[in-house]
């Protein structure tokens, strides 16, 4: 059973779960004294008379345990990625300082054949490699 309760004038609420064998209990003790089952959940809920379980200490543990697990497997998978975010980056740094290169050698290369009076070529899918790499991507 799923229980949400709301504080008097304010927005917060908390909802918690009651296996069905507890909240069966709780019925069958609300109509033996009389009260509604609301006004029984408030009495145990604000006078604490929740009993504590053993088994809510195993179930710790083993959270306790599967999170560990999950921590580990976080870590190993770190260390394989960070290696390739290094190499990555570093093989984007090169990219943009061969494609700062390249412009280069265009601009020089237009340049000459204007000199030498020869029909310009045409470089725009080299330039469009240049921007991409140069992260100016649909920046025209």
């Amino acid at each position: 059973m799923k229980i949400t309760l709301r504080s008097k004038g304010s927005w917060r609420k908390v909802t918690f779960k009651i296996p069905d064998e507890t909240f069966e209990r709780i019925e069958e003790l609300s109509k033996r004294y009389g009260f509604r089952v609301d006004e029984t959940l408030r009495i145990i809920l604000l006078h604490g008379y929740i009993e504590k379980r053993e088994e809510s200490a195993e179930e710790f543990k083993e959270l306790e345990e599967e999170i560990s697990a999950l921590e580990r497997e976080l870590y190993e998978l770190e260390g394989k990625w960070s290696p390739l975010k290094f190499t990555t980056y570093y093989l984007a740094m090169d990219n943009q300082n061969l494609a700062i290169q390249l412009s280069g050698m265009i601009a020089e290369n237009k340049r000459l054949r204007k000199m030498l009076g020869k029909p310009e070529r045409d470089f725009s899918e080299i330039e469009r490699l240049i921007h991409y790499y140069l992260s100016f991507e649909g920046k025209d």
